[in-house]
């Protein structure tokens, strides 16, 4: 993974680094690749890049391996997982480049926003002027109302995130913030603030995805994390004709496969790195997970259960919103902080303790493209 945060670097510059550090995590910097699977959501717009997959391909050198490029909106990064564990678990390959990335501070923040809106219905939203954060502020408003969740307790949710952040070297964000800071902070939009919301960011993530005899040929038994479980899951794509505006049940249907495949129940899960675009996602992906009661998320936080050292440690990287939020990159990043968590090698402070199964939950559009994907290290 690289650094995440405004960059300097290209994205096929940091697509390189991320997949070069992967190679070599894994020895595979001299292997055979069977194909190259790229999760990243607009380089067209952002950074006017196409066909970004086979031209990762022939810079990475593992051409005349396949090459795909995967695009389901900010969860791009584990739909190109999904799509890689799906061809090694058919028994179509051995082993598969996973590439997450995007760079999106070559254009400036409205042009990023008017991007990024385009994932939203046309004829229900984004004609009426609606945006991800406008979206996701009918959703905290109306969460506020029903469950009576104040201001300066939302804000306990970036407080955590930055405070992770700062133990996080490759965090875009770095430095805590008090819930003063956060609930006073520029309005973005009604009630949601500057510190509610993630940046746009730059940043790429890799991961070696590999079968059972390829992770046997190269000598990784011992630090191989084994996939227990993908799901994946889709709602109506305009908010309005869903049945809820706190809780997305694209996150439900997901995490229900996952679970189901895994074999598990969200009880067993030790650490997990959810999609906290926005300060009230992280409660509401609690509560669609299963891992607290609806409308009680905040007292888990309250209580310190989401902490590093809590019985629930949710996003001890930062999250998105400190760790940063490369649309493409996001959902790799998440997957490659749990395998850090698993194998013990999570940065000073921020490793959970004994953690035996991790789980990932990364949103694509604005709640209605959800992969849940679970790990474990036994």
């Amino acid at each position: 993974m690289t650094q995440f945060g405004v960059l300097k670097e290209s994205i096929v510059e940091l697509a390189q680094t991320a997949a070069f550090e992967a190679m070599e995590n894994s020895s595979t910097t001299e292997s055979t690749f069977d194909h190259l699977v790229v999760g990243v959501q607009n380089p067209d717009e952002f950074v006017g890049q196409g066909h970004l997959s086979t031209l990762l391909a022939d810079q990475l050198g593992i051409v005349p391996a396949g090459a795909t490029r995967v695009e389901s909106g900010p969860s791009s990064g584990s739909s190109a997982f999904e799509s890689a564990f799906a061809m090694v678990a058919a028994g179509m390959a051995d082993l598969v480049l996973v590439v997450g990335v995007e760079k999106m501070s070559q254009v400036d923040r409205n042009t990023a926003s008017t991007i990024l809106a385009k994932m939203l219905s046309y004829e229900n939203e984004i004609r009426y002027g609606a945006t991800p954060a406008a979206l996701a502020a009918l959703m905290t408003r109306r969460y506020m109302h029903d469950y009576g969740l104040t201001r300066n307790e939302l804000s306990l949710i970036p407080v955590k995130a930055h405070r992770n952040g700062a133990k996080n070297p490759l965090a875009h964000f770095q430095k805590e913030v008090s819930v003063e800071k956060v609930s006073t902070s520029r309005m973005v939009a009604d009630p949601l603030r500057l510190y509610d919301c993630s940046a746009t960011s730059d940043g790429a993530a890799s991961l070696v995805i590999a079968s059972d005899k390829a992770v046997r040929d190269h000598g990784l038994s011992d630090s191989a994390i084994k996939v227990l479980g993908v799901g994946h899951g889709t709602d109506y794509l305009a908010v309005q004709h869903r049945s809820s505006l706190t809780s997305m049940n694209a996150t439900r249907v997901a995490a229900q496969n996952a679970f189901t495949m895994a074999g598990i129940t969200s009880k067993e899960v030790d650490v997990c790195e959810i999609h906290d675009a926005f300060s009230i996602l992280e409660l509401v992906n609690m509560e669609d997970l299963g891992f607290v009661k609806r409308g009680k998320a905040i007292n888990a936080v309250k209580d310190g259960i989401t902490e590093v050292s809590g019985k629930k440690p949710i996003n001890p990287s930062g999250g998105l919103k400190a760790r940063g939020h490369p649309t493409g990159g996001t959902g790799v990043a998440q997957i490659r902080d749990i395998v850090q968590q698993l194998r013990g090698q999570a940065p000073k402070g921020l490793q959970v303790e004994n953690p035996r199964i991790g789980l990932t939950h990364n949103i694509g559009g604005f709640g209605n493209n959800m992969v849940v994907a679970l790990f474990s290290n036994g």
